[in-house]
């Protein structure tokens, strides 16, 4: 029963620094909403700015006031059939992707940056 309990134990202890090496944050994926903003059909690049009711300036300061920190890059991206900003923001608990509705300035959640 003591060999049982012990090797359970590395299993869990391995499991859990396997998913943290890995960069597994699941709760960060879950949280994620999906944007209101869906893409018409033959929308150019410079179509899409002209949908997003949101600036890129506005997008950053939303997403620093969600996840302080300094903008690495920001852009408008299309996810799922939907735009959305795209902002990677680098702050005191790291890396992290914010993504914001260019039609309402709603925060959507964070990604996992690569």
């Amino acid at each position: 029963m003591k060999n049982i309990f012990t090797l359970l134990c590395i299993f869990l202890i391995s499991a859990g620094i396997a998913n943290a090496q890995c960069g597994f944050r699941a709760k960060e994926v879950e949280a994620r909403q999906k944007s209101s903003l869906v893409i018409p059909k033959d929308t150019t690049e410079k179509g899409l700015k002209k949908l997003a009711a949101v600036s890129k300036k506005e997008a950053v300061k939303i997403a620093t006031s969600k996840y302080p920190g300094k903008v690495k890059i920001a852009e408008l991206a299309i996810d799922e059939g939907t735009l959305v900003w795209k902002l990677e923001v680098k702050g005191n608990e790291g890396q992290k992707e914010v993504f914001i509705d260019p039609s309402s300035g709603t925060f959507l959640g964070y990604g996992l940056t690569k």
